[in-house]
């Protein structure tokens, strides 16, 4: 072997020991940068509780009569507990009259009030007033996220590589050196060529490209800039949570991951062996749970409030069964939403996906049957759909399952039928359950109809607990707030206008009507729209809102409404959704709305706008008018206030003093607080009677206010004489 061939042989295996080391590194760098992670968490939770301790006297520390001198540290500008806390040992023991005992007492005091105020606050990034802190945490997520699938390929790589390369690297060493080839025996020098041609013919086919991808992908990602982390967080934060949570959580758990159900059950369903192999998403851990749930239950009704990712939960689950050889799984949804879920489950799974709707249904079923994959259909289609004998689908999921509650429905009568032909069954809704309790019972009775028996017995309010224990294998509710710490606020804003004396006209006229819908329109019923109270509010919200960066959506139940709003806003709109809207123009219109700077405000009618709308980009919400019900209402700002939304959320509802919006907000106040507690801590919830504002409460307010007004139904006649 002459002197060039050694050479090159050198070169070739120094490489490859160095590119071995360097995946090996690699490979086992994800505990560096979780602990990364964890620190820049650590230092943000003390940030943020240290402001507590700002706002705690320094006398605080004292409460325990341990003799500390207060006054000492006040001469000394030592105000707050915050001083003490962040002044060094040594200064502290500097103080006249303080030493070294009290000097240690004080700052073990404070600390213990640190670690007592880091167990109430929550921690998330304040994204409109960051710190320096946070800016750090968000960057080592960032890191972490960019290099996380790197880590994972050069496990695998380095796993299935190292040990054959370092075999042929020891039987080819002879080659670099000239006194060991020497020495070496004629069989050994054969053994030593093989290797090295083994060698180089596996670099040359897979190993050298996937090894160079991975590591430049690597280096590429810690040298992510903090300035491009924040703006990716900005853009989409869910993906920086779930991976913050899956570091920080380790192994804690949290009960209200589990939506209140009985210890021996959750047990059950944690030990449960989740697989989550061509899932392209991180769970975050109430996810986990909420899928291991829907596997380990097998027919379940999941009703996480909205904006917890339950179409995840549910894709998490197909990609498991799709791991144990299962391949047909069916998604029954409104048409509204059908695009929207072909879309998440091509995103986040290998799983293959297609339709069911339209004029070539036929072909498309046949396609699904033969192929598998995930198909995705709506409750019109579902009726439609005719299954092979024997033909067993592995998992039926039905989105929106409130549509299915009415036993005589054409829908729901067809989802029934398909429910008898599913292995495993998961019915979605995140409306709180608001109507009477059988038909909560009732759709639970299409999953698992001895649990729906047994759950009959405990029809009343007061036996809400023994229902809860009762439904708990069938049905799962979690909501933002018990899950979803790092939400930023949310605050309601009540924008109060006085009527002009056109809309007083306007007013009086609708009371002689008794409309209550046009009456309800107060405002926005006007001729020339442009002199409304109301309409100018909301343009002046909506022009505050695009000084300070943000999107709008505006909601109304009235059509008429919407429209008027359409003109005013102008070239700021992406579009009027409300029920008409045919789902391609719908897509459109909200990717105008997400990716259109020039495009502000999305128009919504507030029953359209509060089933499958994902728009994290608006952080302002305006009511035009006072909804009937409260859930109607959370619905509609849900869509906006979920996961994913980093900004505070800015709720605005439009209202007119001495009004019907005046008594409609007054009844829908005492009973908002009521319907939320008991929606959020029960699973079953009042009669829509107890809820919404009744037609007889609506009537009786149109008599007073007509009273008041001095409005009686001869009115209309003259006026129209």
């Amino acid at each position: 072997m002459g002197a060039e061939e050694r050479r090159q042989y050198k070169e070739f295996a120094d490489v490859l020991k160095r590119t071995d080391k360097e995946l090996s590194g690699i490979a086992s760098s994800r505990n560096v940068l979780t602990n990364d992670v964890k620190t820049a968490y650590r230092n943000l939770q003390i940030s943020l509780a240290v402001d507590i301790l700002k706002e705690m006297d320094v006398e605080q520390l004292n409460t325990g009569h341990e003799g500390i001198r207060v006054k000492a540290f006040r001469d000394m500008g030592l105000k707050t507990v915050a001083d003490v806390f962040k002044a060094s040992q040594r200064a502290l023991e500097s103080i006249p009259g303080v030493g070294p005992v009290m000097a240690s007492k004080a700052k073990r005091n404070a600390e213990a009030l640190r670690i007592s105020a880091s167990r109430t606050i929550r921690v998330r990034v304040d994204s409109e007033h960051p710190t320096a802190e946070a800016r750090r945490l968000v960057h080592t997520v960032g890191i972490l996220m960019a290099a996380d699938q790197c880590i994972e390929d050069a496990i695998v790589l380095f796993g299935t590589s190292h040990v054959g390369l370092t075999a042929r690297l020891d039987v080819s060493e002879c080659l670099g050196s000239a006194f060991s080839w020497f020495f070496t025996s004629g069989e050994r020098k054969q053994q030593a060529q093989l290797a090295y041609s083994e060698l180089q013919e596996y670099v040359s086919t897979e190993y050298a490209a996937n090894a160079t991808r991975i590591i430049d992908t690597y280096h590429d990602a810690l040298r992510l800039k903090e300035t491009e982390a924040w703006q990716s967080f900005l853009d989409n934060p869910a993906p920086y949570y779930a991976m913050l949570f899956s570091v920080t959580e380790g192994s804690t758990e949290a009960v209200t991951d589990y939506g209140g159900i009985p210890a021996e059950l959750v047990e059950q369903v944690n030990a449960f062996p989740l697989c989550t192999d061509g899932l392209q998403a991180t769970l975050r851990r109430y996810q986990v749970f909420g899928t291991k749930y829907i596997l380990a239950r097998e027919r379940v009704l999941l009703g996480d409030e909205m904006g917890l990712g339950k179409t995840v939960e549910a894709i998490a689950a197909m990609t498991h069964l799709r791991a144990e050889g299962k391949t047909h799984f069916l998604v029954v949804c409104p048409l509204s939403v059908l695009m929207n879920w072909q879309h998440e489950v091509a995103r986040f799974s290998t799983v293959p996906v297609d339709e069911i709707y339209g004029y070539d249904r036929s072909e498309e079923l046949t396609d699904w049957l033969e192929k598998g994959g995930t198909a995705i259909t709506t409750y019109e289609t579902a009726s439609k759909i005719e299954l092979p004998n024997r033909f067993a689908i592995d998992l039926l999921v039905v989105d929106e399952a409130q549509y299915i509650k009415n036993p005589d429905a054409l829908r729901t009568k067809a989802v029934r039928r398909l429910i008898g032909r599913s292995q495993k069954v998961l019915l979605m809704t995140g409306t709180p359950m608001e109507n009477r309790v059988d038909e909560m019972v009732r759709l639970i009775g299409f999953l698992q109809p001895e649990v729906a028996g047994r759950a009959k017995r405990y029809t009343k309010l007061s036996e809400a607990e023994l229902f809860r224990e009762e439904i708990a294998p069938v049905y799962l509710r979690r909501t933002r707030e018990q899950v979803l710490s790092e939400l930023p606020d949310k605050e309601e804003i009540l924008e109060w206008g006085l009527m002009t004396e056109d809309e007083t006209g306007a007013y009086r006229k609708a009371l002689s009507t008794n409309n209550y819908m046009e009456i309800r329109r107060i405002s926005w019923n006007l001729p020339a729209i442009s002199e409304s109270t109301k309409a100018r509010r909301m343009l002046e919200l909506i022009e505050e809102a695009e000084a300070d960066g943000r999107k709008t959506i505006v909601f109304s139940f009235f059509r008429e409404t919407l429209q008027n709003v359409a003109r005013l806003v102008g070239e700021k709109s992406a579009g009027v959704i409300d029920g008409s809207v045919p789902m391609p123009r719908r897509e459109e219109i909200l990717k105008a709305f997400r990716e259109e700077e020039s495009k502000t405000v999305l128009i919504c009618q507030v029953i359209a706008g509060g089933v499958g709308l994902n728009v994290q980009a608006a952080s302002v919400i305006i009511f035009c008018e006072p909804q009937l019900k409260p859930s109607m209402e959370e619905q509609a700002i849900g869509r906006a206030y979920r996961m994913g939304q980093s900004r505070k959320v800015l709720v605005h509802r439009l209202l007119i003093a001495d009004s019907v919006d005046e008594r409609i907000l007054s009844i829908l106040s005492d009973k908002r607080e009521a319907f939320l507690a008991f929606a959020d801590e029960s699973v079953i919830g009042r009669m829509d009677a107890e809820q919404e504002v009744s037609t007889a409460a609506m009537q009786q307010i149109i008599e007073e206010e007509k009273k008041r007004y001095q409005v009686d139904n001869a009115d209309e006649t003259e006026e129209s004489e």
